[in-house]
């Protein structure tokens, strides 16, 4: 259960593995234990810091992060664990699913029509939409709590601070707790902001009799207002939190965690937008402050530790790491070589061994001989890449369920031993398991400088771009393309440094489009949010290999049609409160009006 290898970023808002989250229901007379527990400091401090465990867990969740991931075509699999396959289906206009051998179809009448969100107590992918709202259980059969849950310790922590005037030990560790609470509410509100058409906005003052859906817009508001007010107090408090909160793997300061609340204030306003107008609309100067502030701005490098499948896990980590279960979609592999990759997906054919100038997939060999016979690897070289893996085996998924969904490429960045070792690998819920990382704070600033433009924001862009573009990919600095903007519309700059859509001259909004493909792979829901932002753009090239369509008209960015673009209310609260069951994707609208 070690991780060997220290690199950037907040390796999993990684911060802290807890030993419980502990729910205490302080509307029950009958049990008296509680009660006196909502006044114990030490059960306080727990349930503060389990609020971290419960947060981590839920948005690094296969039903919902993993789902949202292959609905962005960014990665794929369509085993139906989490849902995966009934999200994961091309559908044709008509909602019909399209025969999933038949690879004469053009990718343009590709949809998602048949895919909306069940919400519905009758179909079983309800439990996607549960995930993130309430929880369940996830793939180990392990109760999994949803935001709600951890919003609810935190409320729980400062309800008992700012109300009752709790002491927990003294002063100083009162307002550690304080803080850590604070940041915990805003973590809790910005993901069922990005998530859900309305929501409740609940905190230690909310009279429950009172509590009515509030609106996406000012669920967002209220998490972004919650995020400063932590960094606020962390800047203004001096402390360390504890390893037990981390599972023994690392303390963190007062420092970090105001880093942390800067970056997802960012992340909230950034993956808000359901499409590209409600983009075109974000504060993005406020974006650009408060990644200014975040967490790849100095200090000491974030990470994290598992503990395999009990307190602490991520679900997307453990089934895309495995490349058995999880593969790179064809789309983003494409990105990367074009010559080798191909997509869609070459049914019976598959992909040859790539050679990308791109140093994170290099010839994709991966690991030593050993594994071979399972994985059909080629062994490990000098030129192997830091992040990807070519497997020899691309149809590794089962046939009956879309040739689409199969790839040649696994994704190897987070198997620190890079060997898909069960025991001792994010493959089997140990090591590193991410959740944000610093790349994915200097892509948020990246972008916010281009929104805002000037010669001074295009400087400042090239520099937040190369921090994983030069730095990890060993491309070259994106300062070349300064001269020729572009505009989302572009998409991504292959590697090959010209434009996926037509093979044209890459633009510097392009380069930034591609480092999102690479750099926000098993990141939560991180890639989903982005794609939804941005403009659907399709490749105009055309080639034909054999009866197939393959490298021609295609959707290369953005989300299918017929995607759903956010979740409704879960039907289980629906259900409770009287109201209409309702969802949003398919045939019918793919989220809610902008507020």
């Amino acid at each position: 259960m070690s991780t060997n290898k220290l690199t950037r970023g907040l390796g999993a808002l990684a911060l802290l593995a807890v030993w419980g989250c502990q729910t205490l229901d302080v509307t029950n007379p009958n049990e008296p234990d509680r009660e006196r527990a909502l006044h114990d400091p030490a059960s306080i401090q727990s349930i503060a810091a389990g609020a971290f465990q419960t947060w981590f867990n839920a948005y690094t969740d296969l039903r919902g992060a993993g789902v949202l991931s292959v609905q962005a075509r960014t990665l794929s699999s369509s085993w139906n664990n989490g849902n995966l396959n009934y999200h994961q289906g091309v559908y044709l206009a008509d909602g019909s699913r399209m025969n999933p051998a038949d690879t004469t179809i053009s990718p343009l009448t590709w949809t998602r029509n048949g895919g909306a969100f069940a919400n519905d107590p009758a179909n079983s992918a309800r439990t996607t939409i549960d995930a993130f709202w309430g929880g369940g259980l996830d793939e180990s059969a392990i109760s999994r709590p949803g935001f709600y849950a951890s919003l609810s310790s935190a409320n729980t922590a400062l309800n008992a601070i700012r109300n009752d005037g709790l002491v927990i030990t003294d002063a100083a560790n009162t307002k550690r707790v304080e803080t850590i609470s604070e940041l915990m509410q805003g973590a809790s509100l910005m993901v069922l902001s990005l998530t859900y058409d309305k929501a409740y906005i609940v905190d230690e003052n909310t009279d429950l009799s009172t509590l009515a859906y509030s609106t996406r817009d000012l669920v967002r508001d209220a998490a972004v207002t919650k995020l400063l007010a932590a960094a606020a107090l962390a800047e203004a408090n001096t402390f360390t939190t504890e390893g037990d909160w981390v599972n023994g793997w690392t303390e963190y300061s007062n420092t970090d965690i105001a880093k942390v609340a800067y970056t997802m204030a960012a992340m909230t306003l950034a993956w808000y937008p359901r499409d590209a107008t409600e983009k075109a609309a974000v504060d993005w100067a406020a974006v650009k402050t408060y990644a200014s502030m975040g967490i790849s701005t100095g200090g000491q490098p974030f990470d994290a530790q598992g503990d395999g499948y009990n307190a602490w896990v991520s679900e997307l980590t453990a089934w895309f790491t495995d490349m058995s279960s999880g593969r790179v979609h064809t789309r983003v592999a494409h990105f990367m070589d074009p010559a080798t990759q191909v997509d869609p997906y070459r049914l019976g054919v598959g992909s040859v061994q790539p050679n990308s100038p791109d140093k994170r997939m290099g010839d994709g060999s991966f690991s030593t001989a050993d594994i071979g016979s399972s994985y059909h690897n080629v062994p490990k070289t000098a030129n192997a890449g830091t992040d990807f893996a070519w497997l020899r085996t691309g149809e590794v998924f089962r046939s009956d369920r879309g040739f689409y969904a199969q790839s040649n490429i696994g994704h190897s960045r987070y198997d620190i031993d890079q060997n898909q070792d069960y025991s001792n690998s994010p493959a089997g819920g140990y090591g590193r398991l991410p959740a944000i990382s610093a790349e994915e704070n200097e892509l948020l600033w990246a972008e916010a400088e281009l929104r805002l433009g000037g010669a001074a924001n295009l400087a400042d862009a090239v520099t937040h771009i190369d921090f994983s573009r030069v730095t990890r990919g060993g491309l070259p600095s994106s300062v070349a393309y300064v001269a020729n903007l572009g505009t989302p519309d572009d998409g991504p700059c292959m590697a090959t440094s010209v434009l996926a859509k037509n093979g044209g001259a890459c633009s510097l909004w392009s380069t930034l489009l591609y480092e999102y493909e690479v750099e926000l792979l098993e990141l939560g829901p991180a890639p989903y949010y982005n794609q939804r932002g941005l403009p659907n753009v399709q490749a105009t090239n055309w080639e034909q290999i054999g009866t197939g369509i393959y490298n021609g008209p295609r959707f290369i960015q953005g989300l299918l049609p017929g995607t759903p673009r956010e979740m409704p209310v879960p039907y289980k609260e629906l259900g409770v409160k009287g109201e209409a069951l309702y969802t949003w994707g398919g045939t019918g609208a793919p989220n809610s009006a902008t507020p």
